[in-house]
């Protein structure tokens, strides 16, 4: 008897102490939107009525459909055990989350999951000149198809672009076959206000790089505005000419190198469904992906990023 209220008094300890933990991470902020909030059941595949050896269905038993397919080695769990724990890291590192914007997003089957935090106590107004937060990105998929990650950026209010950091990846992220810890997250997240500071200092320098149109266009043209054919790649004139329309729109900027880049971010940010069907997220991941490839790519940081004597000025 003695052994078994024992073993009661731990178990209500922990529950109590877990939901005393809960209860402080939905003060740093909500919990997962219910409609990711689901483990994915495994089924095995089958072929001509044989079991594969270390293959299987993903399901997600909310709407029993079929949103992935795996091996052994990957391993899925509730999107809520990665929420949670960048929660718990946040908490740990002291973030101020208190007016904090969330936004709960993802795929159209609840396969992938995207959320957007716009802390609006971190102002970067005085390095970039004008009305800007810290803003993190948390995203997970059940189906592989995007990295288990979290990603901090400066978000501009005049235009409401999500700004990617320009000299480095201010990011972290981990394969479905590890979990990451709250103490691992809580020593990220507690760098990113101030290395976005210097984020900001150095997108500020750029309005001093000035620009020849000639020379936006030709670099549009080559890096942007371009597919791959079994031939090789080619230009879309199309939507060169849209890229360029978007450039003309950020003239209030100036003529620098800083409106190129509110260009880019623009592109990855506002996301549109141009044909019936479109996955929106899907498309913004690969996107996203794709111009911040160009941000750091050689070229951009060639033509566009200031020189150190210029960050010293």
């Amino acid at each position: 008897m003695f052994e078994y209220s024992f073993d009661n008094t731990v178990q209500e300890v922990i529950a109590t102490t877990k939901e005393s933990v809960m209860s402080d991470l939905d003060l740093v902020l909500p919990p997962l939107d219910p409609a990711y909030d689901y483990t994915p059941v495994h089924e095995p595949q089958t072929r001509n009525g044989k079991v594969i050896e270390n293959a299987f269905w993903v399901i997600n038993p909310l709407t029993d459909d079929v949103i992935g397919s795996g091996k052994s080695v990957h391993r899925t769990a509730n999107f809520s055990n990665f929420w949670d724990t960048f929660r718990e890291g946040l908490l740990k590192a002291n973030v101020d989350t208190s007016g904090a914007e969330v936004k709960f997003s993802g795929t159209s089957n609840q396969s992938a999951l995207s959320v957007k935090v716009i802390f609006k106590n971190y102002d970067f107004t005085k390095q970039l000149g004008e009305a800007s937060h810290m803003m993190m990105t948390v995203r997970d998929s059940h189906d592989q198809s995007v990295k288990r990650s979290i990603n901090a950026m400066i978000y501009r209010l005049a235009c409401l672009n999500g700004m990617v950091a320009p000299r480095e990846r201010l990011g972290f992220s981990e394969k479905h076959t590890t979990n990451a810890d709250p103490e691992t997250l809580a020593k990220v997240a507690a760098d990113y206000p101030i290395r976005l500071e210097a984020e900001a200092g150095i997108m500020q320098a750029m309005t001093r790089i000035k620009i020849e149109r000639d020379q936006v266009i030709d670099f549009f043209r080559r890096n942007v505005a371009t597919y791959k054919t079994k031939t090789g790649v080619k230009v879309n004139d199309k939507m060169l000419e849209r890229i360029i329309g978007i450039f003309d729109n950020y003239r209030s900027v100036g003529s620098n190198a800083y409106q190129v880049y509110n260009t880019l971010t623009h592109l990855s940010t506002h996301i549109e469904a141009v044909r019936d069907g479109t996955d929106v997220e899907r498309k913004r991941i690969r996107i996203e992906q794709d111009i911040e490839g160009v941000i750091h790519g050689e070229e951009f940081q060639r033509l566009f990023m200031p020189s150190p004597e210029l960050l010293a000025a």
